[in-house]
């Protein structure tokens, strides 16, 4: 993590995320919204939906009331008004037989027909001005026995007008209320298929909405919390709902308190590895100039014993610069100066400079290259990096036997290959050993480390833009990949 690091007042990312939170709604509030929404919705579908029935009731209730009751006594009173006539053209031949009066009876039953009827139609102003000349001119016609045959013809016929017109009416309601019920039908149903339709749609998209504003803030946490679990800075957007800019709040908080103690650590392991290389420097100076013999001859058990002497120091302060510069690259403080590097030639370098570890115990070392192959990378870097796989493979290999360091062009770049001879690592810990501080376990004969070669390592190959990883031989032993760029892929000349 960065040595400095902003207070909460300074930190711009905890300012973002302190800023429109308070304006930010809740999800109980965001669900309470939308729930009323959609009740609005539906209410108002529904709503529709029952005027649409309602008008069908009223629409079939008029046909069942008033338009075929109505149909059915006028039919009725045709019969009526049939006999009368009959019972009037009798009068007319024997005009003291009484038919007559049975003319007269029969035409006033009709017009207290017309007067019941009159009553049901109070809503409907057609039907009912239709009724009332009916029942006007059945009374005019009551008397057309006494008046001469023209003008009993003339009122029949007016008669007759007025039984059609109430039939015209009557059609005309029931033509009306029926295309009516149909269309209240129509409305309804598919204000129904509406409302099923925006049901279905909101079912989907409201779970998917509600789960698309979740999802991806959350991925952003979790990516955000990797990211600080691996030692790396990031940033927390805050957006989305109330709760998740608290959240993300809270997490700008966490990485602030890591930056602050981060900083203090760092400083504190500077300070101390400081005063520790300070008196190594001078053991190591001094166990060198005694074994030079510069100052006198030295027995051979006290030779043995500042060789001992000189390879711990020398260990401590190989421990000691691993922890500056693991300290170095999580601070992103550790300079880089990529460039083209020839492999053969650098190579040829580190087979010169570990030859002599090596052969201390025996081992082979073998390092081949074709000779058109160069890297982009920081030749400083490329020498720690190939220099910390092949002391790894000198530790754990046995006596006399070979570490091979290959290098090949693959995938625009170059890849090299650490093979030993050693025990290998088991397959469950394999991705574990780039873990800062873990150490596989190993027998009680064989040296054991920091736990931070491996881990600077893979550090130092990922910030220049490749990839290492590690697999057992199905011969025995390790092997360690590693895969770099070379400079045309860069874009380099």
């Amino acid at each position: 993590m960065a040595v400095e690091v902003l207070s909460m007042e300074e930190n711009p990312a905890t300012n973002r995320a302190h800023g429109p939170s308070s304006h930010a709604v809740s999800i109980p509030r965001r669900v309470l919204l939308v729930s009323g929404l959609i009740l609005l919705l539906v209410g108002g579908v529904v709503f529709y939906a029952v005027r649409a029935v309602h008008t069908l009731g009223e629409s079939t209730q008029t046909l069942l009331r008033v338009g075929l009751p109505i149909q059915e006594r006028l039919l009725r009173m045709e019969d009526t008004q049939r006999q009368a006539e009959f019972f009037l053209s009798i009068a007319s031949v024997l005009p003291h037989a009484g038919y007559e009066k049975a003319f007269r009876t029969m035409v006033n039953q009709e017009q207290a027909e017309v007067i019941t009827l009159q009553q049901r139609t109070a809503h409907y102003p057609e039907l009912r001005a239709a009724l009332t000349a009916l029942q006007q001119n059945l009374a005019a016609y009551a008397s057309a026995a006494s008046v001469d045959p023209a003008l009993r013809e003339q009122r029949k016929a007016s008669l007759q007008a007025s039984f059609q017109a109430v039939k015209t009416a009557i059609t005309a309601l029931l033509t009306h209320q029926g295309q009516q019920a149909a269309r209240a039908r129509d409305q309804a149903i598919d204000l129904l298929y509406g409302l099923i339709f925006a049901t279905a749609c909101l079912g989907i998209f409201i779970p998917w909405r509600v789960a698309a504003a979740l999802t991806r803030p959350l991925k952003a946490f979790r990516q955000a919390l990797e990211e600080i679990g691996a030692g790396r800075l990031t940033t927390v957007a805050a957006e989305g709902p109330a709760e998740l800019r608290e959240l993300a709040r809270g997490i700008e908080n966490m990485q602030a308190r890591l930056q602050e103690e981060e900083r203090l650590r760092h400083e504190f392991l500077s300070q101390v590895s400081h005063e520790l290389k300070t008196p190594l420097a001078s053991a190591r100076s001094g166990s060198e100039l005694l074994l030079s013999e510069r100052l006198g001859p030295l027995l051979p058990r006290q030779r043995e014993v500042l060789e001992i002497i000189a390879r711990q120091v020398q260990e401590l302060y190989a421990a000691i610069q691993e922890m500056l510069d693991m300290h170095a690259l999580q601070a992103r403080a550790l300079d880089f100066s990529p460039q083209e590097v020839a492999v053969p030639a650098a190579l040829a370098g580190l087979c010169q400079r570990l030859l002599p570890l090596t052969q201390k115990k025996g081992q082979d070392l073998q390092c081949r290259s074709a000779e058109d192959l160069s890297v982009f990378a920081d030749p400083q870097r490329l020498r720690q990096i190939l220099s910390n796989l092949v002391s790894n493979a000198h530790k754990y290999s046995p006596a006399g036997g070979k570490i091979r360091v290959t290098a090949e062009a693959r995938e625009q770049g170059v890849e090299f290959r650490v093979e030993d001879d050693g025990p290998g690592i088991p397959p469950a810990l394999l991705e574990r050993v780039f873990d800062r501080f873990f150490q596989v376990p190993v027998g009680s004969g064989l040296p054991r480390g920091t736990g931070l070669g491996l881990a600077i390592t893979r550090e130092l190959v990922t910030a220049q833009g490749g990839w290492i990883k590690l697999g057992n031989r199905p011969e025995g032993g390790l092997c360690a990949e590693i895969w770099l760029p070379s400079p045309a892929a860069k874009g380099t000349p």
